[in-house]
């Protein structure tokens, strides 16, 4: 918020209404437009944002004991986007998954899936968040597991992605 003030020009900003677990120390930096690495792995990119990188992170941890490397980027601007990151990473990877608190048209899901198709990568995409449907009014416990936003399906969709 304090970067957009700086700016000139519309900036629209998606935030929760009630407190997200803490995933950055107090005083960390951010770029605009540009990801940032909060896990490094070696066999799967999970790239997440807002309120979802928490689980996205713990999910992350649980396929780490299954054997699993996965590597977590947040990805908390869409716009610009840092496409440069996601070429990068996906790199040499068996499967990217996407996980938003959104709909899988047109937010990060959509994104990464259009530069990985004009980079030609190669690595199959998995993109978890709400699919083409009409939202719900429900806790946000009930939401989330009508649109399969939590860690149980977050490993279920990558170790179903890698087979």
């Amino acid at each position: 918020i304090r970067e957009c003030a700086k700016m000139t020009g519309v900036h629209y900003i998606r935030a929760n209404r009630k407190s997200n677990p803490t995933m950055y120390e107090k005083g960390s930096s951010f770029e605009f437009g540009k990801g940032n690495i909060i896990r490094k792995g070696s066999d799967v990119l999970l790239i997440s944002m807002g309120e979802m990188l928490w689980t996205a992170y713990h999910a992350a941890e649980t396929l780490e004991a299954e054997g699993i490397s996965v590597e977590v980027i947040d990805m908390f601007t869409l716009k610009p986007f840092d496409a440069g990151l996601v070429r990068q990473e996906a790199e040499g990877k068996k499967l990217v998954v996407t996980f938003e608190n959104h709909s899988i048209i047109g937010g990060l899901g959509s994104s990464v899936a259009e530069v990985l198709a004009e980079e030609g990568a190669g690595v199959p995409l998995r993109r978890i968040g709400a699919k083409d449907v009409f939202g719900q009014v429900g806790a946000y416990s009930y939401l989330c597991e009508v649109f399969g936003l939590t860690e149980k399906n977050v490993v279920a969709v990558i170790m179903d992605g890698l087979k």
